[in-house]
């Protein structure tokens, strides 16, 4: 960002696709500094998992995280523990409250979250 003369990620739009392209180089150095036992995942609904080489190359937006393998357990009980107490509950500061502690949890845990404009 700083090449570009960006100091803020906020200050990023969806007309700077180069952010979107260093992601993806991220991920890949990522999958292959780790020999691919690595897995990405979309977050909230569904929490779609990506394993290891099929990070590479990804869409936009279609990882946030990403995790070594052998932090996949915990992951998993993150995000089971925020949909046991986020069930069938409507959008309200508590469930505000849960979510940041979900995404803090998960951010601890992450070898990378995935910056998409």
């Amino acid at each position: 960002m700083k090449a570009h003369g960006i100091t803020d990620p906020e200050n990023l739009t969806e007309f700077d696709q180069w952010v979107n392209d260093a992601t993806r180089v991220d991920i890949e150095n990522i999958v292959k500094g780790h020999n691919a036992e690595v897995f990405g995942i979309h977050t909230w609904k569904p929490w779609k998992k990506t394993k290891g080489k099929n990070l590479i190359g990804t869409c936009n937006f279609s990882v946030d995280y990403i995790f070594k393998n052998t932090d996949e357990q915990a992951v998993d009980k993150i995000i089971a523990k925020y949909e046991e107490k986020a069930k069938g509950k409507e959008w309200n500061k508590e469930l505000s409250k849960l979510s940041w502690k979900t995404v803090t949890a998960l951010n601890n845990l992450a070898l990378d979250s995935c910056l998409w404009v």
